[in-house]
């Protein structure tokens, strides 16, 4: 490798386009932030940002980042919300602060996610390939505390890998040649980036001023309370939506705002009559919608219709999943390809909420989903024993309603020193499907079971 003596490259970018196919692909997600250098010198580390200024007096948590000297990271700094997602409006308030008071670090961790190593021990490592580099970026042992190496995915299926993503509610994938060396400052399409957008129905309850008559629409969804606020749209707007816009705005004005919770204002308010569609990349944790643009408006319909998104819950289970698939990505990209399909099958049912309607056969095969993943993190510690009654598979019963409780078997041994058994039983007894889930871990309580009508009404739960 040829030396190196400049301090800052200018970063890698990708062409946008759809997911690429083939094995000579990796694939990342892509993580929203704010684009920067790590470089570790003699005995400090520089966080270099966008503009080429060090700010890592600004992000202080940071500067703990170990390795060897010499060694310079192309990363991004990544602010987490409430659901483990990325969220730059968190990251935001982070921003152009030099010197963070403690309460601004407890309540705003940032971390710095690695995607690559440009420099080690003084030397270049820019005509490595991808996966040359990537390795070695695995064997320095920097992942930890704030530092983290996202996974990438290889011999596997990029629109599996974007289906996750859009499980999740995150804002794309990466797909890198592996074969691709690092070409700072330039777009290549070795490097290919692929951007999702989800749609989402809202109701109008105000706008700002602006030039064309209006700045930007507030928006909310409805709620057993009222209409919440749910954003600010400002863009998407084409002349011919402009007007028709201020056409029906002017129809349903009002004095005070419709919406229940706090609104940004000077505003002018309507009535909550108006629905339309915004497109946007992330529905936060906060219930707001993350980069929205105004799709049209959709008459037609009641705005009492309009649903919100579903969050998705379980953080920490969902991190440990993607880190326990990343570990066998280079041990077993077979099975990894397969906890990857699992992992993407179970966030589609988790998405369906709890309390929907589903049938035990549909809920059994998101209870083996959910252990397989357990199983690749856990090993041998956690066996399953699932035995249904194929005369039960068609019983209606509310979704999540077995998996949550297989959730709790699995909490109650995983940290049994010899772990433990998860057993699932279905049979019909009489005129009711009983399941029941029970484990051996310390201090198992009796058996916890779901009793339902085999005619799928009529669901009670007990315990035995």
């Amino acid at each position: 490798m040829a030396s190196v003596s400049t301090d800052v490259l200018r970063p890698m970018l990708a062409s946008a386009g759809p997911v690429p196919a083939g094995p000579q692909w990796a694939f990342e997600f892509t993580w929203d932030g704010n684009p920067g250098h790590g470089r570790r010198g003699a005995g400090r580390v520089r966080l270099i940002s966008g503009e080429d200024r060090d700010v890592i007096s600004g992000y202080p948590e940071l500067d703990v980042i170990r390795g060897r000297r010499g060694m310079l990271l192309d990363g991004k700094l990544v602010a987490l919300d409430a659901c483990g997602r990325p969220s730059l409006a968190r990251l935001y308030r982070r921003m152009n602060v030099a010197r963070p008071s403690e309460g601004l670090l407890r309540r705003v961790s940032v971390a710095f996610y690695v995607f690559d190593i440009l420099r080690l021990d003084d030397r270049s490592t820019l005509q490595l390939t991808y996966r040359q580099r990537r390795t070695l970026l695995g064997d320095l042992g920097l992942a930890g505390g704030p530092v983290v190496l996202p996974p990438y995915f290889t011999e596997i299926d990029g629109q599996a890998v974007l289906d996750t993503a859009a499980e999740y509610g995150l804002h794309g994938v990466i797909a890198k040649r592996a074969d691709s060396t690092y070409q700072p400052g330039r777009r290549s399409r070795s490097w290919v980036e692929t951007a999702l957008r989800h749609t989402q129905e809202v109701v109008v309850g105000g706008w700002t001023p602006g030039a064309g008559g209006f700045g930007s629409l507030l928006v909310g969804v409805p709620t057993e309370r009222g209409l919440r606020y749910a954003g600010r749209v400002g863009t998407g707007f084409r002349r011919a939506a402009r007007r028709a816009l201020l056409k029906a705005l002017a129809g349903v004005e009002q004095r005070t705002s419709p919406f229940v919770d706090e609104a940004p204002g000077p505003a002018g308010w309507v009535a909550p009559r108006l629905l339309g569609e915004v497109s946007y990349r992330q529905w936060t944790a906060e219930g707001r919608l993350g980069n929205p643009a105004w799709r049209g408006l959709r008459p037609g319909k009641h705005p009492a219709a309009v649903k919100a998104p579903v969050v998705l819950p379980g953080q920490h289970f969902l991190y440990n999943a993607v880190s326990a698939i990343a570990a066998l990505v280079r041990t077993d990209p077979a099975r990894a390809r397969e906890m990857l399909i699992d992992f993407a099958h179970f966030l589609r049912s988790s998405q369906r909420g709890a309390g929907a309607g589903t049938t035990l056969a549909d809920e059994v095969d998101t209870v083996e989903r959910y252990l397989r993943l357990q199983q690749a993190r856990f090993g041998e510690r956690i066996q399953a024993r699932i035995r249904v009654a194929p005369d039960v598979l068609p019983v209606a019963l509310p979704s999540l309603a077995v998996q949550v409780l297989v959730e709790n078997a699995v909490n109650g041994i995983e940290d049994a020193a010899l772990g433990g058994t998860v057993t699932v039983l279905a049979c019909a007894e009489g005129g009711d499907c009983v399941i029941s889930v029970e484990d051996d871990g310390p201090g198992t309580s009796p058996a916890r079971q779901w009793t339902s009508s085999t005619a799928g009404c009529g669901g009670r739960s007990a315990t035995a």
